[in-house]
């Protein structure tokens, strides 16, 4: 948790733990319901406190918030809140649920996040998101790694613009065979196969770009489907008592 000492105090004086165990039930069953990988905590959070429920401690928290912080304006006191509940949810969530921390931009303003800091109510802060953190290489690895025929089809499509261009001897006309399949002019035999085989390696390639936009399609709804069973599973498992 990224709370520091002041900001676990405002939970503690706003009677937070009264609420803490609904919430957090509330927001897994809501990652449960139409959780996506890559969602931020945060927005779950904001979609459980419209439950009129949680009006009086949340209303009390703000007021806290204010008075500690030196806030005037509400609108920077419920950014001040949604953070510090982040921070607190996420610390219980990420024991079931897999959430990763990523830049702060567009969470609060950066005179807010100071001010905070400042005032020891948080320390370094990150949007919080669901899931494991992944990058487009990563995926496109894992997709290569666990298809075998795509794997091998681009490596033939690869050999074979590599083995056009130098029949034709120029990169750039075998890309252009292999994309377009525009037939360079010439009537030797050297020109003739290299833009047969750049037309070849040019389909293959296709085949492999069309291949990885499904399987990265599949690989994001296995995510998801994931995701929501793990947050179906952290309710049956800590509120079954429920």
């Amino acid at each position: 948790m990224s709370l520091d000492y002041k900001g676990k105090r405002l939970l503690r004086d706003s009677n937070y733990s009264k609420i803490r165990d609904h919430l957090i039930k509330d927001i897994a069953e809501s990652i449960n319901a139409s959780g996506v990988h890559g969602d931020k905590v945060i927005e779950h959070i904001s979609n459980v406190l419209r439950d009129e429920r949680y009006d009086t401690i949340t209303r009390k928290l703000l007021d806290k918030i204010k008075e500690a912080m030196d806030l005037d304006k509400e609108y920077e006191a419920e950014d001040a809140m949604m953070v510090i509940l982040q921070e607190d949810v996420c610390s219980e969530l990420h024991k079931n649920l897999y959430t990763h921390p990523e830049r702060l931009e567009g969470l609060i303003s950066k005179d807010l996040y100071k001010k905070g800091k400042r005032r020891k109510i948080w320390k370094d802060v990150e949007t919080r998101k669901l899931g494991k953190k992944t990058t487009v290489l990563g995926d496109l690895m894992l997709l290569l790694s666990k298809h075998s025929m795509i794997r091998w089809t681009m490596v033939l499509g690869v050999t074979l613009q590599t083995v056009s261009s130098i029949l034709l001897e120029s990169v750039y006309k075998s890309i252009l065979a292999g994309l377009t399949l525009t037939a360079e002019p010439g009537g030797s035999l050297r020109i003739m196969m290299g833009n047969v085989i750049g037309a070849l390696g040019g389909i293959l390639l296709f085949f492999v770009f069309v291949s990885l936009l499904i399987q990265d399609r599949y690989l994001a709804r296995k995510r998801d489907e994931k995701l929501r069973g793990l947050a179906e599973k952290t309710v049956k498992e800590k509120f079954q008592r429920w």
